[in-house]
Order: C-alpha cells, then structure tokens, then sequence
C-alpha cells in the first residue's frame, strides 16, 4: 500500500490569531496579526508608511555597489601559485566576515577563467618552441636518430649508480 504524500503548509493552527484580510478570492491571510491586531505587518492599514519604507530599504540595499575595500592592494596575478595565494586570502577575508559574498563569488569564477588562459598560453608557448626546433632543422640537441627510442629512467638520489 503507497503512502500519499500531502504538502503541508505552515498554517496557524490558532485561527483567530490569523491575520484579518480577505483576498479576492475571499480566502484570507494565513499569515500571524500582530498582537491585538486583526492584521500582520502586510496587511495592517496603519503600517502603509512603514511597510514603504521597508520596500525602500531593501531597494537601496540591493542595488548598493559592493567593491573591494579601498586598501585592498593590487595584486600580481601571472602565475597559477599568484592565483592560488589570491584565492586562499579572499577565503579568509570571507570567513572572517571581512568581504561580501557577492565579491568573493566574482573573485572565484574570474580566478578559473584566469587560470585557464594561463594554462593555455604556456601550452602555447611550449608548442611555438617546439615548432620553431622542428622547422629549423637543427637537431644539434637531439642525441636521437630519427627512428631511435628512449626510455625514461627515473632516478634515485640515494643510488649513487643511478643515471643522473
């Protein structure tokens, strides 16, 4: 036999603590009224002037800018190890309450595409020199013939007959 799952709401189970106001519909607020009132904050005809100054507190605290701190030096960031140290102080500054979310969140995702064209422009750079070898034709360096093979052998530092 299957269990029917049923959603629950938060209702007050109390019903003449509920708030007053009848929608269109004609059911009413399941919101709480305050204390000896018929209606919740929502409703309460006398709280019309605060509840617009709570839309507008909340409309100015979401469209405040949020930047760094103007003592934040600027940092170097051309190597993985630079955006490694980067990332470890803007976590501590997080944890510390020292930096909004909203910055460190930025700081993050740009780190990883950071990261990326770092990565990519040494694999470029590594394949330009090794093209530049090849089209040169210098194998002045190369103890290899074209069809000969190596082993790579890993050495031990303690073995005093192992390859260095």
């Amino acid at each position: 036999m299957k269990k029917q799952l049923t959603e629950r709401t938060h209702v007050p189970t109390d019903t003449s603590r509920r708030c007053q106001f009848q929608r269109r519909d004609r059911t009413r607020c399941k919101a709480h009224a305050h204390s000896g009132l018929p209606f919740c904050f929502f409703h309460d005809p006398a709280l019309h002037n605060q509840r617009a100054a709570a839309r507008k507190a909340g409309g100015i605290a979401r469209t405040r800018r949020v930047v760094l701190p103007a003592h934040a030096p600027v940092k170097s960031l051309r190597t993985a190890s630079d955006i490694g140290e980067l990332l470890g102080e803007t976590i501590n500054q997080v944890r510390r309450g020292e930096l909004d979310l909203r910055v460190s969140n930025a700081i993050g995702y740009l780190s990883g595409i950071l990261l990326n064209a770092i990565e990519k422009g040494s694999l470029e750079e590594r394949l330009a020199t090794l093209e530049a070898v090849l089209a040169s034709g210098d194998r002045s360096n190369n103890n290899f013939g074209e069809h000969e093979s190596f082993d790579f052998v890993q050495q031990n530092p303690e073995d005093p007959s192992s390859p260095q």
